[in-house]
């Protein structure tokens, strides 16, 4: 058995094979360009996602978290999708989790659709188990563009997020 986490050389059969998978994530993130509006300035929170892995790379599941803004909260609702490149120990991935923030305080107001793509690698710690690390382009874009044509508020929030979390499975 082999103790040797950072590998480039290709694992038979390593991430072939389909399978279920969870994914708890923190993540932090910083508002680019304009940051004065409600929700805008900063994020932090925690998301989990449960799915499925499918032979090649490809994974698809549904998540659900938290996230406390500079002026409130959101539940963000979400698919995640991701294809983790390569057979080697350490992996890179390319993520899009989009979805829906839902906000239950305003939800008329400070609810919206995101999109988060980003870019990272995982690390295996133990058999099924890997460390996580991301970074990416948040958007959100206020529903009300969708609603009204005469909308003339900042449209969307962009934030440049981190993210750290263990993943099960895969």
């Amino acid at each position: 058995r082999s103790h040797k986490i950072f590998t480039t050389s290709a694992q038979p059969l390593s991430g072939l094979g389909g399978g279920m998978y969870s994914l708890t994530e923190a993540q932090y993130g910083f508002g680019i360009e304009i940051i004065e509006p409600p929700f805008a300035h900063h994020v932090v929170g925690a998301t989990t996602a449960l799915g499925w892995s499918f032979p090649g790379g490809f994974a698809l599941g549904g998540g659900v978290g938290f996230l406390k803004y500079n002026d409130g909260y959101t539940v963000p609702l979400y698919a995640d999708m991701r294809y983790y490149m390569g057979r080697q120990r350490v992996k890179f991935f390319f993520a899009l989790p989009a979805g829906f923030m839902l906000n239950f305080e305003n939800f008329r107001d400070y609810s919206r659709i995101f999109g988060n793509p980003s870019l990272g690698l995982i690390v295996p710690v133990l058999k099924d188990t890997h460390l996580s690390f991301s970074a990416g382009l948040m958007t959100q874009i206020d529903r009300e563009i969708f609603d009204d044509s005469s909308f003339s508020g900042p449209w969307h929030d962009s934030f440049i997020n981190l993210k750290l979390g263990l993943l099960f499975g895969l």
